[in-house]
Protein backbone atom coordinates (compact mmCIF):
# COMPACT_ATOMS: atom_id res chain seq x y z
CA UNK A 1 0.00 0.00 0.00
CA UNK A 2 1.45 3.12 -0.76
CA UNK A 3 2.10 5.72 1.76
CA UNK A 4 -0.49 8.36 -0.22
CA UNK A 5 -3.26 5.82 0.20
CA UNK A 6 -2.03 5.03 3.69
CA UNK A 7 -2.23 8.58 4.79
CA UNK A 8 -5.44 9.41 3.03
CA UNK A 9 -6.81 6.44 5.59
CA UNK A 10 -5.11 7.17 8.84
CA UNK A 11 -7.10 5.01 11.09
CA UNK A 12 -7.97 2.40 8.40
CA UNK A 13 -4.38 2.06 7.46
CA UNK A 14 -3.31 2.05 11.47
CA UNK A 15 -5.08 -0.72 12.03
CA UNK A 16 -3.75 -2.67 8.96
CA UNK A 17 -0.13 -1.65 8.51
CA UNK A 18 1.99 -2.92 5.95
CA UNK A 19 4.23 -6.08 6.95
CA UNK A 20 7.77 -5.14 7.90
CA UNK A 21 10.37 -7.47 6.94
CA UNK A 22 10.22 -9.00 10.92
CA UNK A 23 6.67 -9.91 9.99
CA UNK A 24 7.48 -11.49 6.76
CA UNK A 25 9.97 -13.55 8.73
CA UNK A 26 7.67 -14.78 11.36
CA UNK A 27 4.83 -15.10 8.93
CA UNK A 28 7.14 -17.39 6.81
CA UNK A 29 8.52 -19.51 10.16
CA UNK A 30 4.76 -20.15 11.04
CA UNK A 31 4.12 -21.41 7.85
CA UNK A 32 7.12 -23.87 7.81
CA UNK A 33 6.25 -25.18 11.31
CA UNK A 34 2.70 -25.86 9.36
CA UNK A 35 3.74 -27.45 6.22
CA UNK A 36 6.02 -29.99 8.14
CA UNK A 37 3.09 -30.88 10.35
CA UNK A 38 1.04 -31.32 6.85
CA UNK A 39 3.95 -33.20 5.70
CA UNK A 40 3.54 -35.55 8.55
CA UNK A 41 0.03 -36.37 8.19
CA UNK A 42 0.69 -37.25 4.10
CA UNK A 43 0.51 -34.27 2.10
CA UNK A 44 1.66 -34.54 -1.31
CA UNK A 45 2.67 -31.26 -1.10
CA UNK A 46 2.72 -27.63 1.09
CA UNK A 47 2.89 -23.91 -0.34
CA UNK A 48 2.76 -20.17 1.00
CA UNK A 49 0.18 -18.47 -1.61
CA UNK A 50 -1.40 -15.06 -1.24
CA UNK A 51 0.14 -12.01 -0.18
CA UNK A 52 2.89 -13.56 2.17
CA UNK A 53 3.94 -15.34 -1.47
CA UNK A 54 3.66 -12.56 -3.62
CA UNK A 55 5.28 -9.82 -1.27
CA UNK A 56 2.77 -7.41 -0.63
CA UNK A 57 1.06 -8.72 2.73
CA UNK A 58 0.05 -6.69 5.56
CA UNK A 59 0.56 -7.07 9.38
CA UNK A 60 -3.21 -8.76 9.35
CA UNK A 61 -3.29 -10.85 6.63
CA UNK A 62 -3.91 -14.37 6.59
CA UNK A 63 -1.53 -17.18 6.07
CA UNK A 64 -2.83 -19.17 2.68
CA UNK A 65 -1.60 -22.39 2.85
CA UNK A 66 -2.31 -24.55 -0.08
CA UNK A 67 -1.99 -28.29 1.19
CA UNK A 68 -1.94 -30.72 -1.96
CA UNK A 69 -3.15 -34.86 -1.06
CA UNK A 70 -6.41 -36.99 -0.38
CA UNK A 71 -8.43 -34.45 1.28
CA UNK A 72 -10.05 -31.63 0.24
CA UNK A 73 -11.75 -28.61 1.13
CA UNK A 74 -11.22 -25.85 3.02
CA UNK A 75 -10.27 -25.19 6.80
CA UNK A 76 -9.68 -22.17 8.80
CA UNK A 77 -7.15 -21.84 11.62
CA UNK A 78 -6.10 -20.03 14.26
CA UNK A 79 -2.36 -19.64 15.40
CA UNK A 80 -1.68 -16.74 17.11
CA UNK A 81 -1.00 -13.99 15.20
CA UNK A 82 -2.59 -15.56 12.33
CA UNK A 83 -5.79 -16.42 10.29
CA UNK A 84 -4.31 -19.17 8.77
CA UNK A 85 -6.41 -20.14 5.76
CA UNK A 86 -5.55 -23.59 4.52
CA UNK A 87 -6.59 -24.62 1.15
CA UNK A 88 -6.96 -28.61 0.53
CA UNK A 89 -6.88 -29.86 -2.88
CA UNK A 90 -5.38 -32.27 -5.23
CA UNK A 91 -2.95 -32.01 -7.77
CA UNK A 92 -5.84 -33.06 -10.51
CA UNK A 93 -7.91 -30.22 -9.27
CA UNK A 94 -5.41 -27.74 -9.30
CA UNK A 95 -4.41 -28.42 -13.07
CA UNK A 96 -8.25 -28.08 -14.03
CA UNK A 97 -8.10 -24.40 -12.56
CA UNK A 98 -4.88 -23.69 -14.50
CA UNK A 99 -7.49 -23.96 -17.93
CA UNK A 100 -11.15 -23.17 -16.39
CA UNK A 101 -12.87 -20.06 -16.77
CA UNK A 102 -13.53 -18.00 -14.39
CA UNK A 103 -10.61 -19.80 -11.60
CA UNK A 104 -8.12 -19.36 -13.82
CA UNK A 105 -7.62 -15.56 -13.76
CA UNK A 106 -6.41 -15.77 -9.85
CA UNK A 107 -5.02 -19.60 -10.38
CA UNK A 108 -2.51 -19.21 -12.75
CA UNK A 109 -0.92 -16.01 -10.94
CA UNK A 110 -1.10 -17.41 -7.84
CA UNK A 111 0.46 -20.34 -9.12
CA UNK A 112 3.14 -18.41 -10.88
CA UNK A 113 4.22 -16.90 -7.18
CA UNK A 114 3.18 -19.81 -4.49
CA UNK A 115 6.11 -20.53 -2.61
CA UNK A 116 6.71 -24.35 -2.22
CA UNK A 117 7.39 -25.23 1.15
CA UNK A 118 7.51 -29.26 0.27
CA UNK A 119 7.57 -31.10 -2.31
CA UNK A 120 9.22 -34.35 -2.56
CA UNK A 121 7.63 -35.74 -5.33
CA UNK A 122 7.88 -32.61 -7.63
CA UNK A 123 4.40 -31.90 -7.69
CA UNK A 124 4.17 -28.36 -6.92
CA UNK A 125 7.16 -27.56 -9.02
CA UNK A 126 5.32 -29.19 -12.02
CA UNK A 127 2.47 -27.02 -11.66
CA UNK A 128 4.25 -24.07 -11.69
CA UNK A 129 6.00 -24.85 -14.88
CA UNK A 130 2.63 -25.19 -16.20
CA UNK A 131 1.32 -21.99 -14.54
CA UNK A 132 4.47 -20.26 -16.20
CA UNK A 133 3.64 -21.67 -19.65
CA UNK A 134 0.18 -20.93 -19.84
CA UNK A 135 -0.80 -18.50 -22.53
CA UNK A 136 -4.64 -17.01 -22.93
CA UNK A 137 -4.82 -18.53 -26.53
CA UNK A 138 -4.77 -21.79 -24.71
CA UNK A 139 -8.39 -22.01 -23.76
CA UNK A 140 -9.59 -19.04 -25.98
CA UNK A 141 -12.96 -20.61 -27.26
CA UNK A 142 -13.92 -21.59 -23.61
CA UNK A 143 -13.19 -18.65 -22.52
CA UNK A 144 -15.82 -17.02 -24.73
CA UNK A 145 -18.20 -19.87 -24.02
CA UNK A 146 -17.99 -19.22 -20.66
CA UNK A 147 -18.36 -15.50 -20.89
CA UNK A 148 -21.53 -15.69 -23.52
CA UNK A 149 -23.23 -18.07 -21.13
CA UNK A 150 -22.82 -15.96 -17.58
CA UNK A 151 -23.81 -12.63 -19.50
CA UNK A 152 -27.12 -14.49 -20.28
CA UNK A 153 -27.87 -15.85 -16.73
CA UNK A 154 -26.83 -13.06 -14.60
CA UNK A 155 -29.41 -11.04 -16.47
CA UNK A 156 -32.39 -12.57 -14.50
CA UNK A 157 -30.41 -10.98 -11.62
CA UNK A 158 -31.25 -7.80 -13.35
CA UNK A 159 -34.75 -8.70 -13.77
CA UNK A 160 -34.81 -9.33 -10.37
CA UNK A 161 -33.67 -5.63 -9.59
CA UNK A 162 -36.32 -4.43 -11.27
CA UNK A 163 -39.17 -5.79 -9.72
CA UNK A 164 -37.29 -5.16 -6.19
CA UNK A 165 -37.47 -2.04 -7.23
CA UNK A 166 -41.03 -2.08 -8.60
CA UNK A 167 -42.71 -3.39 -5.19
CA UNK A 168 -40.26 -1.61 -2.94
CA UNK A 169 -37.75 -3.94 -1.38
CA UNK A 170 -35.08 -2.19 -1.04
CA UNK A 171 -32.72 -4.46 0.83
CA UNK A 172 -33.70 -7.27 -1.84
CA UNK A 173 -32.70 -4.41 -4.58
CA UNK A 174 -29.57 -3.55 -2.43
CA UNK A 175 -28.43 -7.38 -2.93
CA UNK A 176 -28.96 -7.51 -6.47
CA UNK A 177 -27.21 -4.97 -7.49
CA UNK A 178 -24.70 -6.08 -5.68
CA UNK A 179 -24.63 -9.78 -7.09
CA UNK A 180 -24.52 -8.09 -10.57
CA UNK A 181 -21.45 -5.69 -9.87
CA UNK A 182 -19.88 -8.59 -8.41
CA UNK A 183 -20.52 -11.33 -11.11
CA UNK A 184 -19.97 -8.59 -13.91
CA UNK A 185 -16.51 -7.36 -13.03
CA UNK A 186 -15.29 -11.34 -13.64
CA UNK A 187 -17.07 -11.35 -16.87
CA UNK A 188 -15.78 -8.51 -18.10
CA UNK A 189 -11.85 -9.96 -16.82
CA UNK A 190 -12.19 -13.09 -18.34
CA UNK A 191 -13.53 -11.31 -21.54
CA UNK A 192 -10.31 -9.22 -21.47
CA UNK A 193 -8.45 -12.28 -20.43
CA UNK A 194 -7.18 -10.52 -17.32
CA UNK A 195 -5.66 -11.80 -14.49
CA UNK A 196 -5.88 -10.81 -10.82
CA UNK A 197 -3.66 -11.76 -8.28
CA UNK A 198 -6.46 -11.45 -5.24
CA UNK A 199 -10.11 -9.91 -4.81
CA UNK A 200 -8.04 -6.99 -2.58
CA UNK A 201 -7.96 -5.01 -5.82
CA UNK A 202 -9.61 -6.49 -8.43
CA UNK A 203 -12.67 -4.26 -8.80
CA UNK A 204 -10.64 -1.07 -9.12
CA UNK A 205 -7.97 -2.94 -11.30
CA UNK A 206 -10.73 -4.06 -13.80
CA UNK A 207 -12.89 -1.16 -13.71
CA UNK A 208 -9.57 1.04 -14.73
CA UNK A 209 -8.67 -1.31 -17.69
CA UNK A 210 -12.24 -1.10 -18.81
CA UNK A 211 -12.47 2.25 -18.20
CA UNK A 212 -15.46 4.69 -19.87
CA UNK A 213 -19.09 4.37 -19.53
CA UNK A 214 -18.59 0.61 -18.25
CA UNK A 215 -16.32 2.56 -15.07
CA UNK A 216 -18.46 4.95 -14.59
CA UNK A 217 -21.33 2.47 -14.48
CA UNK A 218 -19.65 0.54 -12.64
CA UNK A 219 -18.63 3.10 -9.87
CA UNK A 220 -22.21 4.22 -9.37
CA UNK A 221 -23.17 1.29 -8.89
CA UNK A 222 -21.29 1.34 -5.95
CA UNK A 223 -22.79 4.13 -4.70
CA UNK A 224 -20.01 6.94 -6.53
CA UNK A 225 -22.13 10.01 -7.08
CA UNK A 226 -25.42 8.30 -6.42
CA UNK A 227 -27.82 10.00 -4.61
CA UNK A 228 -29.68 7.08 -3.63
CA UNK A 229 -29.95 3.56 -4.01
CA UNK A 230 -32.11 3.73 -6.54
CA UNK A 231 -29.80 5.71 -8.37
CA UNK A 232 -27.09 3.24 -7.88
CA UNK A 233 -29.38 0.21 -9.09
CA UNK A 234 -29.50 1.96 -11.91
CA UNK A 235 -25.87 2.04 -12.38
CA UNK A 236 -25.94 -1.92 -12.00
CA UNK A 237 -28.31 -2.08 -14.37
CA UNK A 238 -26.91 0.30 -16.86
CA UNK A 239 -23.42 -1.99 -16.03
CA UNK A 240 -25.41 -4.94 -17.33
CA UNK A 241 -26.15 -2.98 -20.57
CA UNK A 242 -22.28 -1.88 -20.96
CA UNK A 243 -20.94 -5.23 -20.53
CA UNK A 244 -23.73 -7.06 -22.63
CA UNK A 245 -22.78 -4.35 -25.38
CA UNK A 246 -18.44 -4.71 -24.55
CA UNK A 247 -19.12 -8.56 -25.11
CA UNK A 248 -22.11 -9.02 -28.12
CA UNK A 249 -19.11 -10.56 -30.73
CA UNK A 250 -19.30 -13.70 -28.37
CA UNK A 251 -22.33 -14.14 -27.61
CA UNK A 252 -24.06 -17.43 -28.92
CA UNK A 253 -27.58 -16.21 -30.61
CA UNK A 254 -29.81 -17.81 -27.95
CA UNK A 255 -26.86 -16.27 -25.19
CA UNK A 256 -27.51 -12.35 -27.36
CA UNK A 257 -31.28 -13.32 -27.59
CA UNK A 258 -31.75 -13.27 -23.34
CA UNK A 259 -28.86 -10.44 -23.36
CA UNK A 260 -30.93 -8.16 -25.59
CA UNK A 261 -34.14 -8.61 -24.04
CA UNK A 262 -33.14 -8.28 -20.58
CA UNK A 263 -31.90 -4.97 -21.65
CA UNK A 264 -34.75 -4.37 -22.99
CA UNK A 265 -37.09 -5.43 -20.28
CA UNK A 266 -34.95 -3.50 -17.62
CA UNK A 267 -35.16 -0.08 -19.84
CA UNK A 268 -31.26 -0.37 -20.95
CA UNK A 269 -29.91 0.83 -24.28
CA UNK A 270 -27.26 -1.96 -25.40
CA UNK A 271 -24.49 0.97 -26.99
CA UNK A 272 -23.01 0.07 -29.94
CA UNK A 273 -24.77 -2.57 -31.12
CA UNK A 274 -28.00 -2.94 -33.09
CA UNK A 275 -30.31 -5.31 -31.41
CA UNK A 276 -30.90 -8.93 -33.00
CA UNK A 277 -34.37 -8.85 -35.03
CA UNK A 278 -36.16 -11.59 -32.71
CA UNK A 279 -35.04 -9.97 -29.55
CA UNK A 280 -39.02 -8.53 -29.12
CA UNK A 281 -39.70 -11.33 -27.71
CA UNK A 282 -38.45 -14.42 -29.25
CA UNK A 283 -40.23 -17.46 -28.76
CA UNK A 284 -37.14 -19.15 -27.03
CA UNK A 285 -36.84 -16.41 -24.63
CA UNK A 286 -39.64 -16.24 -21.39
CA UNK A 287 -41.34 -12.78 -20.36
CA UNK A 288 -39.98 -11.23 -17.06
CA UNK A 289 -43.24 -13.16 -15.43
CA UNK A 290 -41.54 -16.28 -16.51
CA UNK A 291 -38.27 -15.55 -15.45
CA UNK A 292 -39.49 -14.90 -12.07
CA UNK A 293 -41.74 -18.58 -12.01
CA UNK A 294 -38.46 -20.40 -13.62
CA UNK A 295 -36.05 -22.47 -12.10
CA UNK A 296 -32.79 -20.36 -11.56
CA UNK A 297 -29.97 -20.42 -14.24
CA UNK A 298 -26.65 -22.45 -13.20
CA UNK A 299 -24.18 -20.21 -12.44
CA UNK A 300 -20.34 -20.56 -11.67
CA UNK A 301 -19.57 -18.16 -8.47
CA UNK A 302 -15.79 -16.57 -9.59
CA UNK A 303 -13.86 -17.78 -6.66
CA UNK A 304 -10.29 -16.10 -6.46
CA UNK A 305 -7.88 -16.50 -3.52
CA UNK A 306 -5.61 -14.34 -2.39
Amino acid sequence: MSSTRGSGNGRWHSLNPPATAADYRRARAMARALAHGYAREGADAVLLAGSWARGDAHRRSDLDLWVLGRHLGPVVLWRDPYMVSVHRTSEAEERRKLYEPPRVGGSVPGWRVAVPLYDPHGIAARLKREARRFRWEMISRKCDRWVSRQTASWGEEAVKLVRALATGRRETAAVQRNLLVDALGFVMAIHRRTFWDSENEFWERIGRQVGGNWWRAQRRAFGFGAPSIEESCRGALRLYAETVGAVAGVLSAEDARISFATCRWVGERVPGVLAPPEVGRPRSVPSPQEVRRAPRLRRRTPVSRG
